[in-house]
């Protein structure tokens, strides 16, 4: 009994007595409302036959739930409760397509601009200009530059080839003959009787071009042109020999050489600056004896190329217009204009 008093008495001095009288009121009216009984449920009306056949059909055309097809997960699915599995591997992130860049490379030409062509004793044989645009600004119709991104690799650096001549040359009658490296444009024997003058070297570094003077005859395993009757120019190529036969004004024979071509050298080099000093480089008495051979018979159908560091061979047409250029050229010289 003191226990429900002191009860009591602490609820009163707590204010909380209310809460005490309407749990013991609940606690009374809880078996008095179980002990009812249910109202009966309400009967369902029975639906019509005729709008049964449609509401299944619409039930069936719209489920409320689908199946998943195989690829439609884009995503993981987490379920509110279920633990996360620590060794479950992390999902793999798709990889973006790197973009490619296309370069653009500008390209100006002045007015004054000629081509690496050039006559065989290093001048310019001519060149196509191109229009000048006015002012400053970028030329009608040039790309803009492209700036390179960050995943973009620079260009590997051009390179340049080089090419060294290695011969074996003297008289036939001579039991050794003298091994020497040959500068382009170096004339054999020397250049105060010169039997022939060397050009450079053609078809990508696989044979060499030769001047054969016109008092001179050519037999061995070289090709003559323009006919082996007239041979002004013979092209030879590594491990081939040529006999060359020197003749006086009645055409009797005064001398004979031997030419052995050994070696073509090919190097590389990645300075455009060594290439063109490299290629700059010729006998200049050679010079003087093509120049004064040129006057005499005409130019050679033969042109270097400073780009390639190779002599290429003149079309017909080609050929004709730079003969015709030269002889009005040595007409005007002779009048005096």
């Amino acid at each position: 009994m003191s226990i429900l008093t002191s009860t009591w008495d602490e609820l009163v001095r707590r204010k909380l007595w209310p809460v005490a009288i309407l749990l013991l009121a609940a606690l009374v009216a809880v078996p008095f409302l179980l002990a009812k009984d249910p109202e009966p449920v309400a009967p369902v009306p029975a639906a019509d036959d005729t709008a049964a056949p449609a509401s299944a059909t619409a039930a069936t055309a719209n489920p409320v739930v689908t199946l998943v097809q195989d690829g439609e997960r884009t995503e993981r699915r987490r379920v509110l409760g279920v633990r996360k599995n620590p060794f479950e591997p992390a999902p793999v992130k798709p990889v973006k397509a790197e973009s490619t860049t296309v370069r653009q490379t500008q390209t100006t030409t002045s007015s004054g601009s000629t081509s690496g062509d050039t006559d065989l004793g290093g001048k310019p044989t001519g060149g196509s200009s191109a229009p000048s645009t006015g002012g400053g600004g970028s030329p009608v119709g040039a790309p803009s530059p492209t700036v390179p991104t960050a995943g973009d690799q620079s260009p590997a650096p051009k390179r340049h080839e080089l090419y060294s001549l290695v011969v074996r040359f003297g008289n036939s009658e001579s039991d050794s003959l003298e091994r020497m490296s040959l500068a382009r444009l170096k004339p054999l024997p020397d250049a105060e009787a010169p039997a022939l003058v060397y050009l450079g070297v053609a078809d990508r570094g696989k044979s060499a071009v030769f001047m054969v003077d016109s008092n001179v005859e050519a037999q061995g395993d070289g090709i003559c042109s323009p006919t082996p009757q007239n041979c002004e120019t013979i092209r030879l190529s590594e491990g081939e020999t040529e006999f060359f036969d020197v003749l006086d004004e009645e055409g009797e024979p005064t001398a004979q050489y031997q030419l052995d071509l050994v070696k073509i050298r090919r190097s590389t080099t990645a300075s455009a600056s060594k290439a063109q000093a490299a290629r700059a480089k010729v006998s200049k008495s050679g010079r003087r004896v093509l120049r004064a051979h040129q006057s005499r018979s005409g130019p050679l159908r033969y042109r270097y190329d400073a780009k390639s560091g190779t002599v290429r061979k003149l079309e017909k047409r080609a050929y004709k217009a730079l003969a015709a250029k030269v002889a009005r050229v040595a007409m005007g010289v002779a009048s005096g204009f």
